[in-house]
């Protein structure tokens, strides 16, 4: 499918750059799936907040996505721009995230790039003004797919259309794993409500420890192991090793000593799932709500934590070994990428 005058066919937009391992999965997923559907690495570029790395990790060239010359560079080199996934269009800490991906896909339709997104999460938006930067941008793009639907109920409001996809960092493959005896934990910092969250997983590690479970703290980020660390400190969180994997084999690595998994970000769920562990999330996103239900994965209370009690028993018995399968995901994923290809590429050939 690659070819054209131009030095990319797919320019890859997120919150790429930031040691968040989640969405560093979600560029490595699209990089995979794009060369899956006739892309090769050396016509997809990125945008990063650092491109040395991103070059590093996913062997593409990369641009400094807080430099404007940079961008409009980037954007000239490319036939299209794929929004690949995560929480882009949401005010929960700020307006800010909404305002900068707004003016991203008006100065990639000013210079007549085409714009589709992919595994996207819509919200939770508060602001009015949220609400209409993220409308007039999604209805700037090609084509559209939530990872929940949650965020496809926001899109429906707004008028827009969207399909509904799994996320694409479920298209990773997933070597086997036989399991462990360590519980996974998982803790990450939030505003606002989130915070009862954080508390109900607290609550339910010291119920875990107390039982004699082996506890292993995972941070998805260095905000993560930040925190943890500091709650550690304050005995809030019984003691355990902090580790903080940054690629999805370090993850699975970590999976493999471990039986079951109890946390908060989405992609901690989603690797632990893939790797087979019993799985408990905390909600502090509509996203990880959807994606529980989808699953049929335990949620916890966070309005009565008091309710949770039944489920962190369940979790100290647990025994690893729920394999499923994911061929049929991964297609799905592929799918997607290739309609939003077809979608934005198809416009260029015309």
């Amino acid at each position: 499918m690659s070819g054209g005058a131009k030095a990319f066919d797919v320019l890859l937009a997120g919150y790429f750059g930031f040691g968040n391992l989640g969405d560093e999965l979600l560029a490595e997923a699209a990089v995979k799936n794009l060369s899956s559907c006739g892309i090769p690495p050396e016509r997809i570029s990125i945008l990063s907040n650092r491109p040395s790395e991103s070059l590093a990790n996913f062997g593409i060239s990369s641009f400094d996505r807080w430099k404007i010359t940079d961008i409009a560079r980037a954007l000239d080199m490319s036939r299209s721009m794929l929004f690949a996934g995560g929480g882009l269009f949401q005010d929960t800490t700020s307006v800010r995230s909404c305002v900068y991906y707004w003016g991203l896909i008006w100065t990639a339709r000013l210079k007549s790039v085409p714009v589709a997104a992919v595994g996207q999460s819509v919200g939770p938006l508060a602001g009015s003004f949220s609400k209409l930067l993220t409308k007039d941008a999604l209805k700037k793009c090609k084509y559209i797919a939530v990872r929940d639907d949650a965020s496809a109920e926001v899109a429906s409001a707004m008028n827009i259309a969207c399909e509904v996809m799994p996320d694409p960092v479920m298209s990773i493959e997933i070597p086997e794993n036989e399991g462990g005896e360590d519980v996974l934990v998982n803790i990450r910092p939030v505003a606002g409500g989130g915070y009862d969250a954080a508390r109900a997983v607290l609550d339910a590690v010291r119920v875990l420890d107390a039982d004699g479970a082996k506890l292993l703290c995972v941070a998805m980020s260095k905000e993560d192991a930040r925190l943890m660390e500091k709650l550690r400190e304050s005995r809030s969180l019984p003691e355990c090793e902090i580790v903080t994997p940054r690629n999805a084999g370090e993850f699975f690595g970590i999976a493999r000593r471990a039986r079951a998994a109890i946390g908060m970000r989405l992609h901690f769920g989603i690797l632990s799932m893939l790797s087979g562990l019993d799985v408990v999330l905390a909600p502090y996103d509509p996203k990880v709500s959807s994606f529980a239900r989808a699953w049929e994965l335990k949620l916890l209370k966070i309005e009565n934590i008091a309710e949770n009690f039944d489920i962190i028993k369940l979790l100290t018995k647990s025994k690893f070994g729920d394999k499923r399968n994911f061929e049929k995901i991964r297609l799905l994923v592929f799918r997607q990428f290739e309609t939003a290809l077809d979608r934005m590429l198809g416009e260029c050939d015309e």
